[in-house]
């Protein structure tokens, strides 16, 4: 038993995976040479097998030093309200970070952590878009340091006068089931997954570059030669692209599945934790003044499938995540739940709305038209190349109606609402997205114009939080005004001269 007051290491177990973690290391980055050794060497069988034994052996030497060096010289412990993390040989730092300053606890369970019942934590503040500290610990280890960590956020919180702790409320646990999850997964736009594709494509090609120039030569001899055989018909290109679409989605729903499988959500006075995964298991826990928006999206997919696509943002450097978007919650429909776990006993869902505006006609246009001069062009070009006008035609206005449709939808959903506790604000193409930011995280309200203002008198409203800046676009200048005056005149002065006192 410990209660982590004095330096400590890691739990033993963690030395293993620091192994592991530097074997997979150091052989990736001695991969390419491994490779030249075995093509490359015109030796025997026998003495070809020596070298691997000798490669293998000094890359497990290295590893054990590595991972002996990391494990041996970091310690840890926690002293009143802060977490103090000590690492280095040859030069020590030493990082402390107050409890009350961490946004984000997360915590990652994988195959080899759950053979090992060990789990890795990390904690993630402003002061970098890295995570600042990761341990590994055993499941003991774990829940007595979670026990020192709320106890110490208690201790900031009583110790500054300017912070009163909230009041308690029950204990709300959500499942999320499977089904409900791949049905978010697949209501989602997938064509975000031919990125995926596009980069690995650019790496085959990468490969292909460094193939010597007579098999080079002899490749492109033999297309020339075949090209009447091998080029595909107008039906096959679409079959294919039909079925690079289904791999890809199919690719995207599994990602999805491994990672939010079994999803449970715990929502406890100030507290949000979030547990999911399937193989590897993954725990998320933040509170909820560190959440600074909340964003409930839902495509007409999602709406017949009847759930929703949430998203809790947090600072931009809170986690280095970021090529998730924030925290996500695929297939729930507990959008109003954690709109009231957010917004706590300082606000309600059904707060009646104080200021309204909706974006102009010069929103549509102005998302329709670079489209339309696209798909113009695109006509021009397949009637140029292939001399045939009807397919050009059709193209460019199959394009150009699906794009009309999208602006419209934006037009559509572009709006901005003023609640007594929270701002909403509506946006979205096809589908429809709600973000809603409490008055007291806005660092600053601007409003933008365009050579056209003077002649249409209308602006863009910009809100910057910690977590990025949203725009509603092609508001009227005097519902801007009215906007921007009353968030900065009366909500953001009030929440600030609260904080002080």
């Amino acid at each position: 038993m410990t209660d982590f007051s004095t330096p400590r290491r890691m739990s033993p177990g963690a030395f293993v995976i620091m192994f592991l973690k530097s074997f997979k290391d150091i052989v990736g980055a001695a991969f390419v040479a491994l490779v030249y050794l075995l093509y490359d060497s015109h030796d025997s069988g026998g003495r070809l097998f020596w070298k691997f034994a000798l490669a293998a052996g000094v890359i497990l030497t290295y590893s054990l030093a590595v991972a002996f060096t990391r494990y041996y010289f970091r310690k840890f412990h926690i002293e009143g309200d802060k977490l103090i993390y000590t690492r280095g040989l040859a030069e020590k730092q030493t990082t402390s970070i107050p409890l009350s300053r961490i946004h984000t606890l997360r915590t990652k369970r994988g195959l080899v952590y759950r053979l090992l019942s060990m789990r890795g934590v990390a904690f993630d503040t402003l002061a970098s878009d890295k995570q600042e500290v990761e341990l590994i610990l055993d499941e003991s280890d774990w829940q007595m340091l979670l026990e020192r960590v709320s106890k110490g956020e208690n201790f900031a919180h009583i110790t500054d006068d300017s912070v009163a702790l909230p009041p308690p409320v029950k204990d709300d646990t959500q499942s999320i089931s499977n089904l409900n999850i791949l049905k978010g997964a697949l209501c989602q736009n997938h064509l975000k997954g031919f990125a995926v594709l596009a980069t690995v494509t650019l790496a085959l090609l990468d490969k292909v570059n460094q193939i010597d120039d007579n098999a080079t030569d002899r490749i492109i001899e033999y297309i020339g030669t075949h090209a009447g055989d091998v080029m595909p018909t107008a039906w096959q290109c679409l079959c294919l692209l039909v079925a690079i679409y289904l791999i890809v989605m199919a690719l995207w729903t599994g990602k999805i599945a491994l990672r939010y499988s079994n999803m449970t959500l715990r929502m406890t006075d100030n507290l949000l934790t979030i547990e999911s995964g399937l193989v590897s298991r993954f725990t998320c826990r933040l509170t909820r003044e560190k959440t600074t928006v909340l964003t409930i999206k839902r495509n007409p997919l999602e709406k017949i499938a009847g759930c929703q696509t949430i998203s809790l943002q947090q600072a931009e450097n809170a986690t280095d995540n970021k090529n998730e978007g924030g925290i996500r919650i695929y297939g729930s429909n507990l959008g109003d739940e954690l709109l009231a776990w957010w917004l706590g006993n300082n606000g309600n869902v059904n707060d009646t709305t104080l200021l309204s505006a909706a974006s102009g006609i010069g929103l549509l246009m102005r998302t329709f038209i670079p489209h339309l001069l696209l798909a113009i062009g695109g006509a021009a070009l397949i009637m140029i190349s292939t001399k045939l006008a009807l397919p050009g035609v059709m193209a460019g206005a199959v394009y150009a109606a699906i794009a009309a449709v999208r602006a419209a939808m934006a037009w559509k959903h572009s709006s901005i609402e003023l609640k007594e506790s929270y701002m909403k604000i509506n946006r979205g193409n096809i589908a429809c997205i709600r973000e809603y930011i409490r008055y007291r995280d806005i660092q600053s309200v601007a409003i933008a114009s365009t050579p056209f203002t003077p002649y249409t008198g209308r602006v863009s409203l910009n809100v910057s939080t910690n977590a990025g800046c949203a725009t509603v676009p092609s508001l009227a200048m005097d519902e801007a005004l009215a906007i921007r005056n009353y968030i900065l005149d009366g909500k953001v002065s009030s929440s600030a001269s609260e904080s002080v006192v």
